[in-house]
């Protein structure tokens, strides 16, 4: 059996909605600092948010290795 040899570009994107107390006086982008200098796993382990975690992915081919005709 001949094959050809194919590069592909696969692209994941991963999707979960995490809840986190953050202080109450705090606008929308407060909250977002805050939440990136506490780093909490809370928010940014995939595990931990399982229940809503939810993942695309997409395979393109980048390059076909075949000689042209």
């Amino acid at each position: 059996m001949q094959t050809r040899n194919v590069k592909f570009m696969v692209t994941r994107e991963e999707v979960w909605f995490a809840e986190y107390d953050v202080p109450a006086h705090m606008t929308d982008e407060q909250a977002l600092e805050y939440i990136h200098a506490e780093a909490p796993d809370e928010v940014f382990d995939e595990y931990l948010n399982k229940y809503s975690y939810d993942q695309d992915t997409h395979v393109s081919v980048v390059e076909d290795g075949s000689a042209p005709a």
